[in-house]
């Protein structure tokens, strides 16, 4: 007997959801995303102070100013720039920023600081509400749409960089602006809307040359409307839409780098340096450091997957493989299909990037930070993905019954916002560090292991986190803080009475040293006593260290605390190792000791190669070397009295086979060097 079909109005659920979502399906989508946006905006102006500042923002304002040197007649201006490559970067991003800052009369580094935040992540959120629009172009679904917008906001290591990272988010931005003109352009078919996509492509090639992969696919689908015109009418615009594309990025990529005005040729050049980066740093990656020009073929897609949302993986990974099936089982349909030829487009322009990257062996650092424009058309094959299996759930097989169909919808839509919102939660509870954010792909345990697998905050935007710390802690005393590039970059940002209490000093006279313990820049982090950490995931990200509390006399040890220590370790028996230093041996820690100590002696730098008895304690990215490799400067911790100095190093806690220490300069190499076996727990030296 067949049961009669149930009138979905009689479903209270159904009249539930239905009551709800009414007033939402009202609304216009562009009001709808409009609103999210302005929510972002209100909370990231909310958090804008919680965040520091990156190298990049610092050299692209100088970079900045060259350029306009440059275009008021300083022909050497961008030839004198600090970094050599950055003269062939545009004013695309930077010259806007540049002129709110002169146009607000800005003087003050905090404020300019600020600024440049606060414009890079509203920058952003209008990237998200244009990949917003394109989805609902594409798909028609304001939830797909809705979908799409808050993928791209919800990264969470997009959403720090937004703040700090001014070209490569940026770039991100233009190019989902570019994505979106290319589906408008096609749409339309006007001259007026080639021109424009061709202005913002230019400008975007201007931030990042992987913009130019959007030229010939243009044209490329343009070649393939001009086989299908059916006259000559038809051809000719085609032709002239063609043309003023073409026409209007060359235009735009030569206005907006004055550098190429006087030899548009220097284009080949800047081209063939930024493709092979000339920067060549080291990476942690999977427990090895590897520098930037030897990374292996699994770097980018490793760094990509490690690091997304894992909704997003989820469903970006199906709406490509639906892409790539579609067009598998009907090619010729992929190409004259307008809609399915762009996420075709859309599937290449996520590929095609890393493909390049890897045949053409880019230098790669900074994680995968060069490739971020690659999350806009994924996200977008996210929505692709959550599309077909929503075209899944209303196919055959199912209940015919349309408030199943509304509850399948409903369950689909309420797992994806549950995905997000675990991502979300996990932006929370990082704050204001979610650029560390790493997601259940990566092993966490034990607690430590992470920062010795991967580069945690390799800019140190954290540091004004340990700077406040201070400022709180020692309300009334001038603080001396070792003076580094990152720190130099990021006192600025604090108010101007906080920065006046600050003084950035040489080590000699440095109270505090501030720095990433992941960071593989400054690793010798880790042997110092920290009165202060920030961690991550159980790993010390920000470490506040002082020095000189190893002779536990306070921040500023005088040399009765010096002469005493002296008396005291060789007063214990003979030193372990006699050289230009005696070196006296502890369980604890090690004591080089000078007699007649000159500027000379304590000018080169001590390296330090601990042995463990168990291979295991050691670092995951030393374990290879089968040694432990400390080096530091003798002012660290050391101090003068009666014309000799001492200084000392702590030993890590694990047992110790062997030790082998010295000196080195640089230049000269090594200078002397001793070894000799680890003090066992009952030894006094």
């Amino acid at each position: 007997m067949t049961r009669p079909p149930v009138s979905s109005a009689a479903n209270p659920l159904t009249r539930l959801c239905a009551a709800t979502m009414a007033p939402l399906r009202r609304l216009p989508f562009p009001a709808l995303a409009l609103a999210v946006c302005l929510l972002f905006a209100a909370v990231g102006i909310a958090v804008l102070d919680d965040y520091g500042v990156s190298t990049d923002i610092e050299i692209q304002r100088e970079t900045t100013v060259a350029n306009i040197a440059y275009i008021m007649g300083d022909r050497d201006a961008l030839d004198a720039l600090p970094v050599d490559h950055e003269r062939f970067y545009g004013i695309a991003f930077a010259l806007p920023l540049l002129l709110v800052e002169r146009l607000l009369g800005l003087q003050d580094s905090r404020g300019i600081f600020l600024t440049r935040h606060l414009l890079t992540h509203l920058f952003y959120i209008a990237g998200g509400f244009c990949c917003g629009l394109l989805a609902w172009r594409m798909f028609g679904s304001r939830w797909l749409a809705l979908l799409a917008m808050l993928l791209f906001l919800l990264h969470p290591r997009l959403y720090a960089h937004s703040f700090f990272n001014s070209r490569d988010v940026p770039f991100l931005v233009m190019f989902v602006f570019a994505l979106y003109l290319t589906h408008r352009a096609f749409r339309r078919d006007t001259l007026t809307a080639f021109a424009l996509l061709g202005v913002v492509v230019g400008a975007a090639v201007n931030l990042r040359p992987f913009a130019l992969l959007l030229i010939p696919a243009v044209l490329a689908m343009r070649g393939l409307d001009w086989r299908q015109a059916p006259d000559g009418g038809d051809r000719q615009r085609i032709l002239r839409t063609a043309g003023s594309f073409a026409a209007a990025a060359l235009l735009a990529i030569y206005v907006t780098q004055p550098y190429y005005w006087e030899n548009p040729l220097r284009f080949i050049e800047g081209l063939q340096t930024l493709s092979r980066h000339p920067t060549l740093v080291d990476n942690l990656f999977q427990g090895q450091i590897i520098r930037a020009d030897e990374v292996p073929p699994r770097f980018i897609p490793v760094w990509f997957g490690i690091t997304a949302p894992p909704v997003a993986l989820l469903l970006g990974s199906i709406g490509a493989a639906a892409v790539c099936w579609q067009a598998f089982r009907a090619p010729g349909k992929a190409l004259r299909h307008s809609e399915l030829r762009f996420r075709l487009l859309i599937l290449a322009c996520f590929l095609l990037p890393v493909a390049a990257v890897i045949a053409l062996q880019s230098n790669i650092y900074n994680g995968w930070r060069h490739l971020y424009f690659l999350w806009a058309p994924f996200c977008l094959l996210a929505a692709a993905g959550l599309h077909q299996i929503s075209l899944l759930l209303q196919g055959g097989g199912w209940p015919r019954w349309a408030g199943h169909n509304r509850l399948r919808q409903a369950a689909l839509y309420g797992a994806a916002g549950a995905g997000l919102a675990g991502v979300v939660a996990a932006m929370v509870s990082l704050h204001p560090n979610q650029q560390v954010y790493f997601n259940f792909l990566v092993n966490r345990q034990p607690p430590g292991e992470l920062s010795q697998q991967y580069d945690l905050d390799y800019w140190e935007a954290s540091m004004p986190q340990g700077l406040k710390y201070l400022l709180q802690r020692y309300p009334d005393d001038t603080l001396y803080v070792l003076k580094t590039p990152n720190m130099r970059k990021n006192l600025p940002i604090l108010p101007a009475a906080e920065r006046e209490r600050i003084a950035l000093s040489a080590a000699l006279s440095a109270d505090f040293h501030i720095g990433n313990n992941g960071n593989i820049r400054a690793r010798a982090m880790a042997s110092e006593p920290a009165v202060y950490t920030r961690q991550v995931y159980g790993n010390d990200l920000l470490s506040v260290v002082a020095p000189r509390l190893a002779w536990g006399a306070g921040l500023r040890p005088g040399e009765e605390v010096y002469r005493a220590a002296y008396r005291s370790v060789t007063a214990a028996g003979s030193p372990a190792a006699r050289s230009d230093f005696d070196v006296y041996a502890t369980v604890g820690a090690l004591y080089y000791v000078k007699e007649n100590c000159a500027p000379a002696d304590t000018a080169a730098r001590i390296f330090l190669h601990l042995y463990p008895a168990d291979q295991d304690d050691l670092p995951a990215y030393r374990r290879e070397y089968g040694f432990d490799n400390r080096s530091f400067d003798f002012d660290w911790r050391g101090g003068y009295f009666d014309g000799k100095c001492i200084t000392q190093e702590p030993l890590p806690d694990y047992p110790i086979a062997r030790i082998r220490t010295g000196q080195w300069r640089p230049g000269e190499g090594q200078l002397w060097q001793a070894e000799f076996p680890a003090p066992g727990p009952g030894d006094r030296r």
